[in-house]
């Protein structure tokens, strides 16, 4: 019971936030009682801390495989990140709808001041997780030669993390997945072209 409680709690709090979340819904959806709600989990509170507990870690370790897998390029990393993102927003966003909010922790970020101390703390570690793990993967993109070994690597991350943490707000203002897809492939493109390695073989070229 506890599982089927997060697993619904967490498409609610996704498609209507902290906010628009109450047990009332919860219990209806479950056909259960608010009272076992309570049992279980105390308050909302604790409800959804534990909701964005579970969801935070297994973003984060899909993130990690992604990120710090050595054998794949930098496009490749971005090609998975990409193709997760559709996963998640397919699954709220069926054919003939758009724009709707697919990642937990994007739509809570909405209602920050809302938040308790701990479920914002939580955003924050994502937040420097995120950043931490995309800087693994440029680095090993510049150490492997992909990149050129004087790309300016915190300028790269700085981009490629925004991408990540606003990719909500970019599918919903544009009303499909086809703009944050044309975002990505477009900041890798200027990347590649600026510091890939033909790139380096040219200007290398071109001293001489």
């Amino acid at each position: 019971m506890r599982e089927q409680i997060k697993l619904v709690a967490e498409e609610l709090l996704i498609k209507h936030g902290y906010r628009g979340l109450s047990f009332r819904q919860i219990s209806e959806v479950l056909n259960t009682t608010r009272a076992n709600l309570h049992y279980h989990f105390g308050s909302k509170d604790g409800l959804v801390e534990e909701v964005l507990e579970d969801y935070a870690d297994r973003t984060i370790a899909s993130y990690r495989d992604i990120w710090t897998d050595n054998t794949t390029t930098l496009r490749k990393k971005v090609a998975s990140v990409c193709t997760h993102a559709k996963q998640r927003y397919q699954t709220y966003n069926p054919p003939g709808s758009h724009g709707e909010p697919w990642s937990l922790l994007i739509r809570l970020r909405t209602d920050s001041d809302a938040l308790t101390p701990k479920m914002r703390a939580k955003l924050r570690d994502c937040t420097v997780e995120f950043e931490t793990l995309v800087r693994v993967g440029v680095r090993a993109a510049i150490q492997s030669g992909e990149l050129e070994a004087d790309a300016p690597q915190e300028q790269i991350v700085i981009q490629l993390v925004n991408i990540i943490h606003y990719a909500g707000s970019i599918t919903r203002d544009h009303g499909s997945f086809d703009r944050l897809a044309h975002l990505w492939e477009a900041t890798l493109s200027t990347i590649e072209q600026a510091y890939g390695r033909k790139t380096a073989k040219s200007k290398q070229a071109a001293r001489i």
